[in-house]
């Protein structure tokens, strides 16, 4: 199988044609003003990974900022060659209603190979059911309507086809204990614990649950994700939960701290076997 990694390249790209643009002090409409066809809008979107960078686009930036040499067949291996990033996301009636910022995140899930997931209050998004989304959904703080709850909550869903399509997601996923006292309704934690033991069967998946013994050690202050990808085992991509979102967070120092936090988490986690044997002791409680 040939490695793909047009989403990772694009992305990075595109953070590396700001942070030039940015280094030489440049406005986006000072940078498009003299150049033919172009405007601040079509940079901005190469520069947030919306719009794809080609050949002819990249050879005219570098020659506007000057880049030559290395650096410049630095820049040019970047853009590598390849298929298009998987946006499946495109066709569905909402797609308009999905941020940039979460665009890219499903850019970056659909090619990883691999993620290891931690939530410290709930159970992961590619482990629960529609149910459960919605109630995640609606408690968030932007207050969604019924109708862009639904639609968060189909997204999500969707999202797990990845741990059954090929190439298979290998997920390892940390959740909280406190995700097993917290919910709006008991029928539902009840069904998304059931479905968090039926999905923790497949092979390519890992579930651990952090008791509340932990302690601080052990316990980190907000959900992350680390994703690897084919070919691709020295880099990664770190989200951090915050308020409206994940944040992204790409430089090799971040992706070497989360994975050193991950380390620890999984020091102090249940080993699997015991997380299923606490989660089937949870249903029997609720049902």
């Amino acid at each position: 199988m040939t490695t793909d990694l047009s989403t990772i390249r694009q992305i990075r790209l595109g953070d590396e044609l700001r942070a030039l643009r940015l280094e030489q002090n440049r406005k986006l409409l000072e940078v498009t003003s003299g150049l033919d066809g172009w405007s601040a809008a079509r940079l901005s979107k190469m520069e947030r990974a919306e719009q794809p960078v080609g050949p002819r686009d990249l050879a005219t930036l570098l020659d506007y900022y000057g880049v030559t040499g290395a650096d410049r067949e630095y820049y040019e291996n970047l853009l590598g060659s390849g298929p298009p990033p998987k946006q499946w996301w495109r066709n569905l009636d909402y797609a308009e209603a999905i941020t940039p910022a979460f665009a890219e995140y499903l850019a970056l899930e659909a090619e990883a190979s691999s993620m290891l997931d931690y939530f410290p209050s709930g159970f992961p998004g590619l482990v629960q059911t529609d149910e459960y989304a919605m109630e995640m959904i609606a408690a968030g703080l932007d207050s969604p309507n019924e109708e862009s709850v639904e639609a968060g909550a189909e997204v999500r869903i969707l999202r797990q086809r990845r741990l059954t399509d090929e190439p298979a997601l290998t997920l390892e996923a940390y959740f909280g204990e406190v995700a097993l006292l917290i919910a709006g309704d008991q029928s539902v934690l009840a069904r998304q614990i059931a479905h968090a033991v039926e999905v923790a069967q497949l092979p390519n998946v890992t579930l651990r649950m952090v008791p509340l013994s932990a302690g601080r050690t052990g316990i980190l202050s907000s959900g992350v994700t680390l994703m690897q990808f084919p070919g691709d085992t020295e880099n990664g991509f770190v989200f951090i939960e915050a308020v409206g979102g994940m944040l992204p967070r790409r430089t090799g120092r971040d992706v070497r701290r989360a994975e050193r936090a991950f380390a620890r988490v999984k020091r102090h986690a249940l080993s699997p076997a015991d997380t299923i044997t606490a989660l089937e002791r949870k249903v029997e409680e609720l049902t």
